[in-house]
């Protein structure tokens, strides 16, 4: 019985599935000819596809001559066979959306605050969809909370910037955030373009607290900016208030900053170019419980990061 078993692993392992394919149109089709029209392939490249099968399968699986094109005995019982596996790969998409359906749970995320990232919501759009009974549970928390709850397996996806990477846990590029210095309406530098960042070394800055990343912290301290505070909030929200009010500078991600600059409450000082920036991850750790609704989300990620890699390529 193990011999038995074993040639057959070996057999499929060997094997072409991609020929079954073929062989089914050609059984469809009528014959060579016309299933390499169907294909959009040239006749002797289908038949040497049929040939290759019948030699993996040892046997002549039809007849072909001037009374036209007719299956042997085998080439009936593999077309048989074929169309068995024809209706169960084509029930392949239910039993995935099946699967889908069924998954259900929380997704623990969390996150430091106000990251506005469109992949990232689309992400959040598809597992929902394909997922509806599993729950989204995201709470906020300072980039090292969102490391230290991975590493105590507290939640299931970070999103989160990372100075350096820890070997026991998996990084996901998700944006490069960048951080930009604002003003009000009512600032004095507001409309002007800075292009020294130390320029403004002597303004009043707004500063948000210990959550102010790494990055944006050193490169504060290279200009000596934030030397005269004239507010502190550890809250996003506040700080932008602050800043709409003329109290002073702060900085911004980009994406938050957006709709108030075209809005015209906010004004960006420095260029892109002259600002610091930051890689965004969506953080995993490896060791954590293993759960469909989180592996899905996961994979949901990592399908629509393909694609959109997939059209710069194109593009």
């Amino acid at each position: 019985m193990s011999s038995v078993k074993s040639r057959r692993n070996d057999f499929c392992q060997k094997l072409d599935w991609n020929l079954f394919k073929i062989f089914s149109i050609i059984v469809e089709s009528g014959g060579v000819t016309a299933a390499a029209d169907l294909l959009g392939r040239k006749q002797p490249s289908v038949s040497l596809a049929l040939k290759r099968l019948e030699d993996q399968l040892n046997v002549r699986l039809c007849e072909r001559g001037p009374s036209g094109f007719e299956l042997t005995n085998e080439g009936r019982a593999l077309a048989d066979t074929c169309s068995e596996l024809k209706s169960l790969i084509g029930g392949v998409p239910d039993t995935i959306a099946d699967t889908y359906n069924v998954v259900s749970g929380p997704v623990r995320i969390r996150m430091i605050s106000n990251v506005v990232s469109r992949m990232f919501d689309d992400v959040l759009v598809a597992f929902h969809r394909k997922c509806p009974n599993a729950e989204l549970i995201v709470d906020i928390a300072s980039w090292s909370d969102v490391i230290n709850s991975l590493l105590r397996q507290e939640i299931d996806i970070g999103v989160a910037p990372a100075r350096s990477k820890r070997a026991d846990l998996i990084y996901h590029p998700l944006l490069c955030e960048i951080h930009r210095p604002y003003c009000g309406r009512n600032f004095h530098l507001y409309g002007q373009k800075i292009q020294d960042p130390g320029a403004l070394s002597t303004e009043p800055f707004i500063l948000t607290g210990a959550d102010e990343p790494d990055e944006l912290t050193d490169f504060r301290l290279k200009y000596g900016l934030g030397q005269k505070v004239a507010g502190i909030s550890q809250h996003l929200e506040e700080a932008r208030r602050l800043a709409i009010l003329g109290v002073g500078i702060c900085f911004f991600p980009e994406g938050y900053a957006e709709p108030d600059v075209a809005a015209g409450r906010l004004w960006p000082l420095l260029g892109k170019r002259n600002a610091p920036s930051m890689d965004i991850f969506i953080i995993s750790n490896p060791n954590g419980p293993l759960h469909l609704s989180n592996l899905f989300f996961l994979d949901e990620f990592k399908a629509l990061i393909g694609d959109a890699k997939q059209s710069e390529v194109s593009l």
